[in-house]
């Protein structure tokens, strides 16, 4: 199994900038010809597609400078000069989401030249499987409180189907929910959707916009009248965990369940990606990532991009579990209206509150 050919795959598919998995590829050396053709090549990917194209020409006229200076005369390391133009362009840009990539093993063609080959696609389910597709725990906390881990939302709304049913149906007794996206690093709006459903009623509900400049056209996306499994429905409380590294399809979750008053954010700031996009091939072994879209909510008009989701309750990220927790019983003790359910519930606020870890 080619790990760093499926993480592509993934990205291409869903909008997920490649990791860390970079680091673990050989590296290779690179002559002035091939640094050439890599910054024209990135150029005219960002005049084609970037999402600002005024934002586009200023990095090119960026990188053309320092090529000028000579600044990248010296550099021979293939992933140190990704590295480097990566860092120059976010210097004009601010777009975290903006990357230059270094693919030891080959950037795959795919169709058009950009997107994932058919096994790619196979093995990036095939991948997907191994990780459950993005749920990595669901449990039941004291007091009767739903937890639910989810990772990633970067996979076929298709393929997670059953997964989402099956975690929905086990908190479905719950009486509040907290779901924890502080290692999510983004995704298909199409899967967050997908999720959202679960937490709203059959009506729709218009959850984002996403608009593409390079076809001058607006997506707009909405909760699903019927979903499988148990909905969680629209009335019980949910808390939703954020970190910093919390980003892109994960932040447009947490964004649209703020704006929409349907979740209590708890923990960091989030990273600031409201870009969406995907890689595009510059050579054989470079692609850009580039933002050809942007997030337009309906309610704010506006997005995430640079300021990140800021939270309800602001708490260190490895205390918002726990700053969650104590939130949802306080809430449910003061719903509660049963004199044993009131009892049972002050007996986990209080054990929750003598468990600092």
């Amino acid at each position: 199994m080619r790990y760093h050919r499926i993480a592509f795959a993934l990205c291409a598919l869903f909008g997920m900038p490649l990791a860390a998995q970079d680091r673990d590829q050989p590296d290779r050396t690179i002559d002035a010809a091939e640094r050439r053709t890599v910054i024209d090549g990135v150029i005219d990917r960002l005049k084609e597609a970037y999402v600002f194209p005024d934002t586009a020409n200023a990095m090119a006229r960026a990188l053309r400078a320092r090529q000028r200076h000579g600044e990248y005369d010296r550099i021979t390391s293939a992933q140190a000069f990704a590295d480097s133009l990566t860092a120059h362009l976010q210097a004009v840009s601010h777009d975290r989401h903006l990357r230059v990539r270094y693919v030891a093993r080959g950037v795959p063609p795919g169709p058009g030249g950009d997107g994932p080959s058919p096994e790619d696609r196979a093995q990036a389910r095939l991948f997907g499987q191994r990780i459950n597709f993005g749920f990595e725990r669901v449990e039941r906390l004291a007091g009767n409180v739903g937890y639910l881990e989810i990772r990633s939302f970067g996979f076929d709304t298709a393929d997670v189907s059953s997964v989402a049913a099956t975690a929905f149906t086990f908190l479905g007794n719950t009486d509040a929910l907290i779901i924890d996206v502080r290692r999510n690093g983004g995704g298909s709006p199409h899967m967050v959707a997908q999720v959202s459903s679960y937490l709203f009623g059959p009506d729709s509900v218009h959850l984002n916009s996403l608009y593409w400049r390079p076809d001058n056209r607006t997506d707009d996306f909405f909760t699903r009248s019927k979903v499988p499994g148990t909905r969680y429905g629209p009335d019980k409380p949910v808390y939703l965990l954020t970190s910093r590294n919390t980003f892109s399809g994960a932040e447009e979750f947490a964004y649209n369940l703020q704006s929409l008053k349907r979740a209590t954010i708890v923990g960091d700031t989030t990273g600031g990606g409201a870009h969406p996009g995907g890689p595009r091939r510059v050579t054989q072994y470079f692609a850009v990532w580039v933002p050809s879209g942007r997030a337009i909510n309906p309610i704010t008009k506006t997005n995430w991009e640079r300021v990140g989701v800021r939270p309800d309750i602001a708490v260190a990220s490895d205390q918002a579990l726990r700053t969650a927790h104590l939130a949802a019983l306080r809430r449910l003790r003061q719903l509660a209206s049963d004199p044993e359910r009131q009892e049972a519930l002050d007996r986990a606020i209080a054990d929750v509150e003598r468990d600092r870890h």
